[in-house]
This record gives structure tokens, sequence and C-alpha cells, in this order.
């Protein structure tokens, strides 16, 4: 049996209810200066960093100076939203916290949000002290999908990858961890699963209540 001694946690969909606030942010932006955004443009960079969603943007709209103003005023609402808007917690992540204290397996944080906002919003949740390391988007060359963040995550926690395990929520974050050889557990949130997420993941859950239970069984709890 591999036992789980370490977990990796994204953040944005898989810790936080936050991909709903970016979703409708932007749309609401993009409606306001008359171009479309849609869920589906919206789901190909979930899990990847700014610079990828940038360009997307970019390519979308096909006229830089409205897709500037377009990234600026959303960005300004978003950072409002998330210094003073509430932002919930996902279903079972104080208690799979709180179960991971109990075992002693210790968790790191690998987002591809900027290193800032991280801190921010984990101790705006009061969970940073759950957390032994993190990880920020703008630590790393490259973003999800390479595998760049968990390897450094893995390095943080130091334990052989074969005892970690990693939660997303994202194709681009399930592909990261994939490639960087740690199995991972997808619990959707705005990403529909399909075949090559049942294909790179080692399970497919409902919700964090979930992994708890996946955790226990693999540790014979």
């Amino acid at each position: 049996m591999t036992t789980i001694q370490g977990v990796i946690f994204d953040m944005d969909g898989l810790m936080f209810d936050t991909e709903v606030v970016y979703y409708s942010i932007n749309r609401r932006v993009a409606e306001s200066l008359g171009f479309e955004f849609t869920k589906d443009f919206y789901r190909q960079f979930i899990g990847s960093d700014s610079r990828h969603y940038v360009e997307g943007v970019h390519q979308l709209v096909q006229d830089d100076e409205l897709a500037d103003r377009f990234l600026k005023e959303a960005d300004r609402q978003l950072y409002d939203a998330f210094m003073e808007g509430d932002i919930d917690y996902q279903v079972g992540l104080i208690e799979l916290l709180e179960q991971l204290k109990t075992w002693n397996i210790p968790a790191v944080v690998a987002s591809s949000t900027d290193r800032q906002m991280v801190d921010h919003l984990l101790k705006k949740l009061n969970v940073a002290q759950y957390f032994v390391g993190v990880v920020g988007g703008d630590e790393v060359h490259y973003a999800k999908p390479d595998p760049a963040i968990f390897n450094k995550a893995a390095s943080l926690l130091d334990i052989p990858k074969e005892h970690l395990v990693v939660l997303e929520d994202s194709l681009n974050g399930i592909r990261a961890a994939h490639s960087a050889n740690i199995r991972v557990i997808m619990v959707p949130d705005l990403v529909i699963p399909g075949g090559e997420a049942e294909e790179k993941t080692t399970a497919i859950v409902s919700d964090l209540h979930a992994v708890i239970d996946y955790i226990a069984a693999e540790n014979g709890k």
C-alpha cells in the first residue's frame, strides 16, 4: 500500500469558491464593453496563469485597446472583490484540513494566483495555519500545465512523490500533476470532467469530504 504522507492543494475553485467570482466579474465587464465572454472561453484558462489568459483575451477581442481596457477594469473589480468581499469555502475544506492535522499529514498550497493574493486569501479565510508552505504562480517560470509548480511544492514537503497527492479542480492542474508524476484527485468545480481527466487522475470525487475517505482508505485508517 502506498500511503499518503503529504497533500498539495490548488486554491481557486478547489479550496475557495472563487472561480465563479472570476467568471461573473469578467463576463459583466465584457458585456459592458460590448463583447461576449462565455464560460467555455473561461474554462480554457482555469488553473493556468494570467499570462496565458491575457494572450487569450487579446485573441478573443482582436482589439488591443479594448482588450487592455477590459483587463484593467476586470482586475480592479476582482481586486476589490477579493480584498473586501465575502469568499466562501468549498464544501468540506475545513473538515479535510482538520483531519489532515489530526493525522499529522502536512499540506502545501500550489496556486496559479500570485503569491501576495494567495497569502491574503489564506489569512482572510483563516486557514493559513494549516499549511507548511505556499507556492504562488509568480514564483515559477512556467504555469500549469507545466509541472514546475507541483515540483516546487513537492520540494517544500520533502516527501517522496509516490507518497503525495495533488487536489485539483482544473484540467490544466491535472495535466501539471500528471507531468510531475504525482497522483491527483479531481474535485470538479466549473470544469466538467471528461476522458482526459479520467485518464490522468487517481480519482474524481464530488467534494472534499470524499478526499478524507480516499486518504483514510489509502492509509488504512
